[in-house]
């Protein structure tokens, strides 16, 4: 029921791309037959694979500094007021901060390096997460907390 108008949907894009690499020189807009022939060329050769673990590599540690500064920030956020004050704008300009400006600034100061995507990720989705822990920390119920206080348990432990 389903399958028609996703299929019908990958036909139209298919055949817009057939135009545009009519109206366009290959250089701009390649054409399909083009593209796969490439592809089918880079899968055969092993490129195609060591380019993926690349970039799944550079993905993965910048997901780790994302994670990293996003909890830090995110939890010194929630856990004090004064953290939270200095570090609020810091990261609604984070958040409004389009990724590619992000990439284009890594690329200027970093050069064009593994380095500089790593961090151009990182640095790009962390107040997502900075504001996700933020938040979290700050509807945790307060009773609970009272709770551990009342059986004397340490700050670390009442965190954790």
């Amino acid at each position: 029921m389903n399958t028609l108008p996703r299929v019908l949907s990958i036909l139209s894009l298919l055949l817009v791309w057939l135009l545009l690499s009519a109206l366009f020189p290959p250089t701009i807009v390649p054409g399909p037959i083009a593209v796969f022939k490439a592809m089918g060329e880079n899968i055969a050769s092993g490129k195609a694979f060591f380019h993926l673990y690349k970039t799944l590599l550079r993905v993965g540690f910048g997901l780790i500094l994302t994670m990293a500064l996003g909890i830090a920030i995110g939890t010194l956020m929630g856990l004090s007021r004064k953290g939270e004050v200095f570090l609020d704008s810091w990261v609604m300009v984070g958040l409004t901060v389009p990724a590619i400006v992000n990439s284009i600034i890594c690329l200027l100061w970093l050069g064009l390096n593994d380095r500089a995507a790593i961090v151009a990720i990182g640095t790009a989705a962390f107040p997502a997460v900075s504001i996700s822990i933020w938040q979290g920390i700050k509807g945790i119920d307060t009773q609970l907390v009272g709770m551990g206080q009342a059986f004397h348990l340490n700050r670390s432990a009442i965190i954790r």
